[in-house]
Parts: C-alpha cells; sequence; structure tokens
C-alpha cells in the first residue's frame, strides 16, 4: 500500500511539472517568465537608442547686411544680400542637409523679423538680441524631435553678467545663447551653447571662452540638479574669431573636442576657411583654401562625432542658391 502512494504521488508531480512546461512558461499564478534577451537583440535596442539621440548640428554665421554688396574678389560682380533673397536659401539648406540643431549669429531685426514669419515649419527657434547692434545669437530646431525646457543668455563679460555690458578690450557687447534640450523619443538632456567671440579684442576672446566654459559647468549642474541626468552631453557652436591652437580654442579644447578634429568619417582639411568672404567662383577649383577657420562646433568628450562637412555657402556655387553668407556653413553629425 506505501509503494502504491509513493508511486501515485510521483505520477501528480510528474503531471504538474508537464502542465507547466505546456503553459508557454507560464507560473500558477498564470505569470509569464521572461526569455533572456540573446546577445544581438541587446546590441540592437543600444544601437536604435543612439539612432535616436544622433543628429546633424549647424554652426552658420548668417551675415548681418540687408542690402547689394560686391564680391570681395571681383568688384565687378553684384551680390543680392537682402533677407528677403537669402531666407528661402537658408531653408533650403536647413532642409536639404536634414539639419537637426542650428546656433546663428549676426541677426540684427531683418533676420530676427525671417525668423518670426518665414523660417521653416518644422523649426521653433529661441535667442536674444545683443544691445548695441542688435546681432545676437539664435537657436533653431526641430520642434517635433526636440524641447527647448529652459534657455537664457550671458553676456561675455566679468562674472557673467544678465544685461548688457561690455567685457575688456572687446568692440561690442558679446554675448553666449543657451538652451537646454530634451529630445523627446529618448527623454534625454543636453545643453547645447551659441556664441559670438569679439572680432578685435584679444583680452575679450580669450576671456570670454573661460566665461563660456565656467557657466556650462553651471549649466551642467543645474541639468543633474533639476533632471536627474548624471551624463549631460554639452555642445557649443560659434564664430570664434580666432584659429586653431589660439587662446581661446585651447580653453574649449581643454573640456570639450572639436568635432572636425576628431570625425570617425568625412571631415575636411584646416587649410579650406570657414570664413572666406563673399567670392565669385568660375570653378569648384576657386574654393578659398586660405585657413582662415573660425566658425566651430565643439562636443564634449561623451559625445561621438560620426561625421563633418562644410558647405560652400560663400560662393555663387553654393547647391543651395549663391552667397548665402560671407561665411561658410559647417556641420556635424553626432551621437551620444
Amino acid at each position: 500500500m506505501k509503494r502504491f502512494l509513493v508511486v501515485l504521488l510521483m505520477l501528480c508531480l510528474l503531471l504538474v511539472s508537464c502542465q507547466s512546461k505546456g503553459n508557454g512558461g507560464e507560473t500558477t499564478e498564470g505569470t509569464t517568465i521572461s526569455e533572456p534577451q540573446t546577445e544581438a537583440q541587446t546590441e540592437a535596442q543600444t544601437e536604435a537608442e543612439v539612432l535616436k539621440n544622433t543628429m546633424n548640428v549647424m554652426q552658420f554665421n548668417v551675415y548681418y547686411i540687408d542690402k547689394e554688396t560686391t564680391a570681395n574678389n571681383d568688384e565687378n560682380v553684384t551680390i543680392d544680400c537682402t533677407v528677403a533673397t537669402r531666407g528661402p536659401k537658408l531653408n533650403a539648406m536647413l532642409l536639404g542637409e536634414q539639419i537637426d540643431i542650428v546656433g546663428f549669429q549676426e541677426m540684427p531685426v531683418p533676420w530676427r523679423k525671417w525668423l518670426q514669419n518665414s523660417l521653416d515649419s518644422s523649426y521653433r527657434f529661441c535667442g536674444r538680441a545683443q544691445q548695441c547692434c542688435g546681432q545676437g545669437g539664435y537657436v533653431a530646431y526641430q520642434k517635433d524631435k526636440y524641447e527647448a525646457v529652459d534657455y537664457g543668455i550671458f553676456w561675455l563679460a566679468e562674472g557673467a553678467p544678465t544685461s548688457a555690458v561690455k567685457g575688456w578690450d572687446g568692440d561690442h557687447d558679446r554675448i553666449c545663447t543657451w538652451v537646454i534640450f530634451r529630445i523627446k523619443a529618448t527623454d534625454t538632456y543636453f545643453l547645447f551653447l551659441d556664441t559670438h567671440l569679439d572680432n578685435n579684442g584679444a583680452t575679450a576672446r580669450a576671456e570670454g571662452a573661460k566665461i563660456i566654459v565656467e557657466q556650462g559647468e553651471l549649466l551642467k549642474q543645474q541639468i543633474r540638479t533639476e533632471y536627474g541626468q548624471e551624463e549631460v552631453p554639452v555642445i557649443l557652436v560659434g564664430d570664434m574669431n580666432c584659429l586653431p591652437d589660439s587662446e581661446p580654442y585651447n580653453t574649449f579644447t581643454a573640456v570639450l573636442n572639436d568635432s572636425r578634429v576628431h570625425s570617425k568619417g568625412a571631415t575636411v582639411g584646416r587649410d579650406y576657411s570657414t570664413s572666406p568672404g563673399l567670392r565669385y567662383c568660375a570653378t569648384e577649383a576657386d574654393y578659398v583654401r586660405n585657413g582662415h577657420l573660425i566658425d566651430y562646433v565643439f562636443v564634449s568628450k561623451n559625445i561621438t562625432v560620426n561625421n563633418y562637412k562644410m558647405i560652400h555657402t560663400s560662393t555663387n556655387l553654393c547647391p543651395y542658391g549663391e552667397w548665402l553668407s560671407d561665411h561658410n556653413a559647417v556641420i556635424a553629425n553626432i551621437s551620444f
């Protein structure tokens, strides 16, 4: 009798075990047991997240004038530099290059009105004018992908004041526009900075660069405190009015990477100019290579630069319409 009961108990246990296996991995409480992810699945998930945090960032000094002028290298060539003519070309470039975020400089009243009335509907913008010459930094971004959760400006002067003041030996009051962005698809926050260092004041450039780095650190801490994100990617764009290896450049590259130098893919040589002036070109061979490289996209060291390119917007051969600006546009494709 005892042997019969033992056999019966073993049969019951075997039956329960078989039922559990036949229920697609469900426990007796009906809770599904998750299958462990394969390495390939985990890698694909990671790549998808990185793709959502990949963007095209542009730096562009748009040239403040709103009138006809002549080519730098040929006074017989008349150039239509009105904002009404150049604005549609700028929209075409933003869309054609699939720009996610762009930092502008030299935007006086005609350009600000254009931003308000004619910027492509894919974008929003934020920013503020300088007091002395009205050429503040403005940032445009794809509104469906990014949210500007906070933004402001500080002047490049002792103490980074929030009211207009001219710093050191600068010709103009200079500002830095900052924006805290959230990537909607991944709920990731990052800091974007846009500036224009002084054209003549060497001390103003050098000290202004230090102010930007110091304020950037404070803004990163603000993001950590308010949004609970420890790793904060930082992007700094601007017309820095200085060459590589200058004091301001070295101040920036002590904490950030120059995207042109650190690109893992395509890039351009140091001999190219980002600010050649408005030039008439007979052929592509006429592109200026005088090494006047003063426009930059700097990124924090936790950002990967996939490639870097320059659009020759300062010539009649610009693919989006001739003579968009006296500066060339620079674009970095980045991931984090």
